[in-house]
C-alpha cells in the first residue's frame, strides 16, 4: 500500500518530548500487562463491553486476528518495535486504506482516514488502515472521535496492551492531550 508522497505537504500535530514519555505508559484505560497469552485472552475478556473496536498497532492487531477476532477498525504500520513485522491479513478487512503519518506526529491525513473508519457503517464491515511512518500516537484521534463505548486498544511498551473504553470524559482528556501537541505543516 505504500506510494510515493515527494512533495506532499500535510499539517500535522507534533508530540512536544515532554509527553512522550508519559504517554508511552499509559493512562486513559486499563493497562494488561503480562505475556503474550495472558495480555491477548485477558483483552479478549473485556472485549464483551466494547460496541465495537479499533486496534491500534501492528503486534496487537496480528495477535487478535490469531485468536479469531477481527477488530472493526486497525491501524497499523507494518513495524513492531522498530523491526518489520508480518503484514496484517488484509484479506480479513472489507475496506483497506492508507495514510501518511511520520514518526512524532498525528497528521490530519491520518486523523481523516480513522474518521472516516469509525463512521462507516457497520454494513461497510472491517477497515484496516496502513500507515506509511508511524501509527503509535494514532491512538489519540481514535479515542477523540469514537463514539461512545466503542474500545480503543494499544500497545504498552514493557509491558502490553491498554483499553480504553471511550465516553465523553476520555474523549475530552484526549483532546485535551491533542491540544498540547504542536501546530506544524511538513512536506514529504
Amino acid at each position: 500500500m505504500r506510494t510515493n508522497y515527494s512533495g506532499l505537504r500535510l499539517k500535522c500535530l507534533k508530540l512536544p518530548e515532554e509527553l512522550r514519555d508519559s504517554l508511552s505508559r499509559g493512562f486513559l484505560g486499563v493497562k494488561i500487562c503480562g505475556s503474550v497469552e495472558y495480555v491477548t485472552n485477558r483483552l479478549l475478556s473485556l472485549l464483551i463491553d466494547c460496541r465495537a473496536l479499533v486496534a491500534v498497532g501492528d503486534f496487537i492487531c496480528s495477535k487478535l486476528l490469531d485468536y479469531g477476532y477481527t477488530p472493526r477498525v486497525c491501524v497499523v504500520d507494518g513495524v513492531t518495535r522498530r523491526a518489520l513485522h508480518q503484514p496484517v491479513l488484509a484479506e480479513r478487512f472489507n475496506t483497506v486504506t492508507g495514510c501518511v503519518n511520520p514518526r512524532s506526529h498525528v497528521c490530519q491525513n491520518a486523523v481523516e482516514e480513522i474518521r472516516r473508519a469509525l463512521q462507516s457503517r457497520e454494513e461497510v464491515g472491517r477497515v484496516l488502515i496502513i500507515v506509511d511512518g508511524e501509527e503509535d500516537l494514532l491512538a489519540l484521534p481514535a479515542i477523540a472521535e469514537s463514539p461512545p463505548d466503542w474500545c480503543i486498544t494499544y500497545g504498552l511498551p514493557n509491558c502490553g496492551v491498554e483499553l480504553v473504553i471511550v465516553d465523553e470524559e476520555v474523549s475530552e482528556t484526549a483532546r485535551r492531550i491533542l491540544e498540547l501537541f504542536e501546530e506544524v505543516e511538513i512536506q514529504l
